[in-house]
């Protein structure tokens, strides 16, 4: 897991790094991308050296990515992919989803996802659970990547503490916790046969193929 002074291995550079001005309120809109949380989203992580590593690490022909933000990432996976269709990225943020401007990002709620059992190989998650505001929403939420998906989930990110010298920290995440909490919370939706795996700040599931 990240320490206190380590950064992604995807960030760019300082001046993109998360402020610390506190949070108003659980609004994403432009001034939480462009401001006053980012200071610029678009530059915030490598998006393409994560794509490049994603799909080294993975195979997949379909992709979705909750939580997506802006885009950034599924627009790499589109362009990085381009024999594989079944791309979408969703978003809560009606601000994000408008900028990302794409017919394969949508608005969507992370806790009742618009597409049916195991549609897409692999399930993506950079951090967006510790968004919710409950533990029950939180638990809809990984029942709901769990329904989705058909080979892989990847709970990327884990944020384990929100301490403020990280270059991760976000006041507006509200669920925090250990790395063996978000562990037992996944157990408690997964079939025996899954296998769970944890390297570095993930969380990795191979769904039992039947």
């Amino acid at each position: 897991m990240k320490n206190k002074s380590q950064k992604s291995k995807y960030s760019l550079s300082q001046k993109n790094k998360i402020t610390e001005k506190p949070a108003r309120q659980s609004k994403f809109d432009k001034s939480y991308y462009f401001g006053n949380i980012y200071s610029n989203y678009d530059e915030f992580l490598d998006w393409k050296k994560l794509t490049k590593d994603l799909i080294k690490r993975f195979k997949f022909n379909s992709f979705l990515d909750i939580g997506c933000g802006c885009g950034n990432l599924i627009k790499e996976i589109k362009k990085q992919k381009q024999r594989s269709t079944d791309i979408y990225g969703i978003d809560m943020s009606d601000f994000a989803v408008k900028r990302a401007n794409v017919s394969f990002v949508i608005l969507a709620d992370c806790r009742s996802l618009p597409f049916e059992d195991r549609r897409f190989d692999m399930v993506h998650i950079l951090g967006t659970f510790s968004y919710l505001s409950t533990l029950k929403e939180t638990k809809q939420a990984i029942k709901e990547a769990y329904r989705v998906s058909k080979k892989i989930i990847l709970f990327d990110d884990v944020y384990i503490e929100p301490d403020k010298k990280s270059d991760d920290y976000d006041p507006y995440r509200k669920q925090v916790f250990s790395l063996e909490e978000w562990l037992s919370l996944w157990k408690e939706i997964i079939e025996k046969n899954d296998i769970m795996e944890t390297l570095k700040d993930e969380i990795i599931i191979k769904k039992y193929a039947t």
